[in-house]
């Protein structure tokens, strides 16, 4: 199956014609972290964050979160507070304070809902806070939500790339229905 390769998108002929596109767009993926030791977690993250939007790379322990982050440099950190070795937490304190980047939206994901964790975390500069569980469904429009608070462009370029392939989808699935 033929496919197009541009600006680090994959799409196939058979995503093409699903999705309703006569070709590829020039939408440079972003660069997401996800740093989830809980492997049900990580699969909601795998399935929900969209593949043509978000390029994943996945940490199960917080010791090796700081070293993937430096190597890799991406736009979007999700931290699970509550991570083997070094802490979520921590890890936002050492990017924040001790590195003073500012420009990787970082978002904190757990199943504590202790309000004075959100404040702590709040304070060092976090774009946003997801308390478990949470649905496959939602997390991309969720994530994209406090990704705008760091780069509005992209994440409006990414969230009309999301709206173009469900508006793509709904087409093909009427199309079956009526063929």
């Amino acid at each position: 199956m033929p496919a197009d390769h541009r600006a680090g998108c994959l799409i196939s002929s058979v995503d093409n014609k699903r999705w309703g596109m006569q070709r590829a767009t020039s939408f440079e993926k972003i660069k997401t972290l996800i740093a989830e030791d809980d492997k049900s977690i990580s699969l909601i993250y795998e399935i929900g964050l969209n593949r043509e939007v978000f390029e994943k790379r996945f940490i199960t322990n917080g010791d090796d979160v700081l070293e993937a982050y430096e190597d890799w440099g991406p736009d979007i950190l999700i931290l699970d507070i509550m991570l083997p070795g070094t802490s979520g937490y921590a890890i936002l304190k050492v990017i924040r304070e001790k590195e003073q980047n500012t420009g990787t939206a970082i978002i904190m994901a757990t199943s504590l809902s202790d309000r004075s964790a959100v404040m702590d975390c709040l304070e060092l500069g976090i774009q946003g806070y997801i308390v478990k569980p949470f649905t496959h469904k939602e997390i991309s429009q969720r994530v994209l939500s406090y990704y705008q608070k760091v780069n509005p462009d992209r994440a409006a370029s990414a969230l009309a790339l999301l709206d173009s392939m469900k508006a793509g989808a709904v087409k093909s699935n009427d199309e079956e229905n009526t063929g």
